[in-house]
């Protein structure tokens, strides 16, 4: 993709790509979200000093102030204007530098997509005018984006409402355009949900009602345009809220099944909450997460802000990372938590345990991990992306397991046994295969330990009613696991200081499960520091040679 040139702003960069519009048309209409955005306060349209929504504002009145600030400039345009737009829009993506995509040639519709200074991504869609601007409008979803923004070179620019929007947005309020809003195109049903959560409107009865009616229609939507609501609802601040949304609306069942499944899923002693209610207050904390990941305010928990502040910037490095485009690691936290334990519907069971039940979930990470995957991958997800949620959902109670099992005294995870754990996680290269990343000489991999060991923090925080001992003791030992990631010197992590044609040729060793476990131990041992060179590594070996053929000696 084309960039544009690095020292222009997103202002700058919109600003320029309306000017190479008009120049050639001598208007053009902005349409949507980015009007709605720029009345509400949360972006602003670069060269319209207008008004905005007064956020106190109750029914009734306008609600309209004068900007006291201007917000960050937005980055994701509509455009609206008169065809043909296709080669127009071609021709202003060349000048700019822009990359260009035909999105419906049919209906004449373009993509621009641009990136200005800090790697901010632009989006402009311009598609062209059908029959006059009011038709044009009251085709859309809802009245709060029904709203358009006339710019020209030679006037003012005009705010149009033709159904009462900027009232609706005053109000916050949600509401469809006409009962063939929602009917006419089943992405709205979700939309609808998205907004809400989005931008904390209410959505009005009549529109509630008619998403209710229409709720199985949703599964007639395309799994991509599926994902990106998808994503859009699960990146919004409180993501369990929209998942209620989505339940209380009867989108949940056609959307998510196996998290409907989870309701009254009764679960070990330990919890406090039903699989269902678990899972999204683990939704809960890990949005928290991916906020303060993304650089925002640091967990209300202070025992877990204190745990987590010194790898402040070495975490966010990881979790900014893209699995795909526009889908970093941050916000697949979210994800993780809310699919983490879909497999305890399938795997629900209870057992006598004196005069009482007990419920057991048994080998429910398996089953977490096929329907994980199986349910990214429904959303046409990447495949790097299905791998990362299978792999988080089977592994996500390994940091607890290994911190039970610490030996007594022993406060964190030691390096040893870190090393097993992220080479087990492994990292997902390429979009095909896990590998360990580890003693493999070349280019370091993300280790998706990471991802795995976040998801953790957050399940255990969802995990009984008050957070006792073993919340502190839990952060404190995983705090091992950082420090392994973090702070060890490269030269644990570099490639392998014996290998097996040496070990072979040394000992006299012919190829076969032998050699492959002392690599194993020594692979090992490099990486807890127990070994800094050949010669302790070939010392090592020969102690480890000879313990298996003093086994092999007293048939054990």
């Amino acid at each position: 993709m084309h960039e544009i040139a690095s020292d222009q702003s997103a202002g700058d960069a919109v600003a320029r790509v309306l000017d190479a519009f008009m120049a050639e048309r001598g208007s053009v209409y902005i349409v949507g979200g980015a009007v709605r955005d720029h009345l509400l306060g949360i972006s602003s349209i670069p060269g319209w000093s207008g008004l905005t929504v007064d956020r106190q504002s109750q029914g009734g009145a306008r609600g309209l102030s004068s900007r006291s600030r201007t917000p960050a400039s937005t980055t994701d345009l509509d455009l609206v204007l008169c065809g043909p737009v296709l080669p127009l829009a071609r021709r202003v993506a060349d000048s700019l530098g822009w990359a260009y995509y035909p999105l419906d040639e049919k209906r004449d519709v373009a993509r621009l997509i641009g990136k200005c200074a800090g790697g901010q991504r632009i989006e402009c869609d311009a598609a062209a005018l059908r029959g006059d601007l009011r038709s044009d409008l009251l085709a859309r979803d809802f009245s709060a984006n029904a709203l358009a923004l006339r710019l020209s070179q030679d006037s003012s620019p005009r705010l149009i409402d033709e159904c009462d929007g900027i009232g609706d947005i005053s109000s916050r309020r949600l509401r469809r355009i006409s009962d063939v809003s929602l009917g006419s195109d089943p992405i709205r049903l979700l939309r609808a949900v998205r907004l809400a959560v989005q931008l904390g409107f209410s959505i009005e009865d009549e529109t509630r009602n008619q998403i209710s009616a229409l709720a199985g229609t949703v599964v007639s939507v395309s799994a991509e345009r599926l994902r990106q609501e998808m994503w859009k609802l699960l990146d919004c601040s409180g993501p369990d809220v929209g998942i209620r949304e989505l339940d209380e609306l009867g989108l949940l069942t056609h959307l998510l099944p196996e998290v409907k499944a989870l309701q009254g899923v009764q679960q070990s002693s330990r919890h406090h909450l039903d699989a269902y209610n678990h899972s999204l207050l683990a939704t809960h904390y890990a949005g928290e997460l991916r906020d303060w990941l993304r650089g925002g305010t640091t967990p209300e928990d202070s025992t877990l802000a204190q745990s987590l502040v010194p790898w402040t910037e070495a975490l966010g490095t990881h979790f900014c990372e893209e699995i795909a485009a526009g889908n970093d690691r941050a916000g697949w936290l979210v994800w993780h938590a809310l699919l983490h334990d879909s497999g305890k519907a399938r795997s629900a069971s209870e057992e006598s345990w004196g005069d009482s039940e007990r419920h057991s979930n048994a080998g429910h990470q398996e089953l977490s991990a096929e329907i994980a995957g199986r349910r990214v991958a429904s959303f046409r997800f990447s495949r790097r992306e299905i791998l990362l949620a299978g792999n988080v959902a089977r592994r996500h109670s390994v940091p607890l397991r290994l911190v039970t099992a610490l030996p007594e005294g022993e406060e964190r995870i030691g390096p040893r046994v870190a090393y097993r754990f992220f080479r087990d996680a492994g990292s997902v290269v390429a979009g095909q295969q896990f590998v360990h990343g580890l003693g493999s000489g070349g280019e370091r991999q993300p280790l998706d330990g990471l991802d795995v060991t976040l998801q953790a923090v957050s399940d255990l925080q969802a995990t009984g009613r008050e957070r006792g001992p073993e919340w502190g003791r839990f952060l404190r030992a995983v705090d091992g696991l950082f420090d392994y990631a973090f702070s060890r010197p490269a030269d644990y992590l570099a490639a392998p200081l014996v290998d097996g044609h040496r070990l072979m040729d040394q000992f006299g060793l012919a190829p076969g499960p032998v050699v492959g476990k002392i690599l194993r131990a020594l692979a090992e041992a490099q990486a807890s520091g127990s070994v800094a060179d050949v010669g302790e590594a070939m010392a090592l070996a020969e102690d480890l040679l000879a313990q298996e053929d003093g086994q092999a000696g007293t048939g054990t």
